[in-house]
């Protein structure tokens, strides 16, 4: 059967642009995971900046946005570095169930004619001159002029078959666990958590993310295997003291998820016929464990330039579609302040550097000596607003 436009992966890149693209083209949204049974749960947090990517309809559905975002904690060794969104005179953002969330927008995508293919595995991609053939593992073959790689760190191997770089990754794990909103409330007097300590990763946090009679876990290994990273992780919230207060009466899920997560955007996004998505691109802030930004903006930039190739009967090629990438690189690299492909890891030394200064004393790295909080151990809301929260005002101005 022919599509207009053929998507591999429904995580929230492809759900996304699914969903956008399904206002205008004939689309086919293939996922290898069985979504009918269940979408894995996650927790995320849900930054301001990424408001401009989603509509309102999802925006203000309680369902999947249960609580506010307003306060964070940046834990050092010896002092909880809070920062309220009282300082801001509005949330940070809002906690995201993302699993409702996907669901969602692929339940939207349906009703705009939308077609999935669940539980179901891509086994080769074949490029012809003006069309893609994607041949899955019962043999059974779908044709497009335009294939949409979404396979975030899962699908490297497909992505290299058809000639695109892959980008270095680290290891992560996260769980989660359901309690009730009062245990929670006393346990946790924020919604997220960032904590830096190199004998747990060298390359990122661990963190918690409070969301509605949830919360989940984890930490941004490196390349241990499934198995050390579960160990590891079970260690921690059995024996790290400094978390230990926030671990009163709860009882942990022991279905540990495991993955990659790209440390750097590769070079091309973009081939006759194919673009590169989200992480599966590298999009993403490895040192923060975060990737919705990412999926979203790029699932976004790509469904504003598809829509008038389609409606000029574009062929697709690599002339027409590496807007793409000059899309992404102008509207959110620069604004995510991450390069292409360095084997130094400079962003992530740059990052790290500075929260290791703040986790070495309590008021260091405050550039304004007369902060209100500083009396209360609190990062400055200036040097906080310029370096780490984005307004979405600021990014929405570079999409104009």
């Amino acid at each position: 059967m022919n599509y207009d436009i053929i998507i591999i992966g429904a995580g929230i890149s492809g759900a996304s642009l699914a969903y956008k693209a399904s206002k205008y083209a004939k689309t086919l949204l293939i996922e290898s995971q069985d979504y009918d049974r269940e979408i894995p749960v996650r927790i995320n947090i849900f930054a301001e900046h990424n408001k401009p990517f989603i509509d309102d309809v999802f925006w203000n559905d309680d369902s999947i946005f249960p609580r506010p975002f307003l306060q964070l904690n940046y834990k050092s060794d010896k002092y909880d570095g809070l920062l309220n969104s009282k300082e801001f005179g509005k949330p940070l953002g809002k906690i995201s169930h993302t699993e409702i969330f996907i669901k969602k927008l692929i339940d939207k995508f349906k009703d705009q004619g939308g077609i999935t293919q669940f539980n179901e595995k891509v086994a080769k991609v074949v490029k012809h001159i003006d069309y893609v053939e994607v041949i899955n593992n019962k043999g059974e073959s779908y044709t497009t002029k335009l294939l949409i790689l979404a396979t975030g760190s899962r699908g490297f191997d497909l992505q290299k078959s058809l000639g695109f770089e892959i980008p270095d990754s680290f290891m992560g794990i996260y769980t989660n666990t359901y309690a009730d909103e009062s245990l929670l409330d006393e346990n946790f007097n924020f919604q997220y958590m960032f904590h830096l300590n190199p004998n747990i990763s060298p390359n990122g946090p661990f963190f918690f993310n409070v969301g509605k009679g949830r919360v989940s876990t984890g930490y941004l290994g490196n390349k241990e295997s499934p198995d050390q990273l579960r160990e590891k992780l079970e260690r921690i919230l059995r024996n790290y003291k400094k978390i230990q207060p926030f671990m009163n009466g709860l009882k942990w899920d022991r279905n540990f998820i495991t993955g990659g997560i790209s440390k750097h955007p590769i070079s091309t996004m973009t081939k006759d016929h194919v673009i590169v998505l989200g992480e599966a691109a590298g999009v993403v802030t490895a040192f923060f464990y975060e990737g919705l930004l990412g999926g979203l903006a790029s699932a976004n930039i790509a469904a504003k330039l598809i829509k008038p190739l389609l409606e000029n009967n574009s062929n697709f090629s690599r002339s027409e579609l590496i807007t793409y990438d000059h899309e992404i690189a102008r509207i959110l690299l620069n604004f995510m302040n991450i390069k292409k492909k360095d084997k130094k890891n400079n962003t992530k030394n740059k990052f790290y550097k500075i929260f290791e200064a703040y986790c070495s004393t309590k008021y260091s790295i405050l550039p304004e000596s007369n902060c209100s909080l500083a009396s209360s151990g609190h990062i400055c809301s200036k040097w906080h607003n310029n370096s780490f929260i984005p307004s979405s005002a600021s990014l929405g101005s570079m999409l104009s």
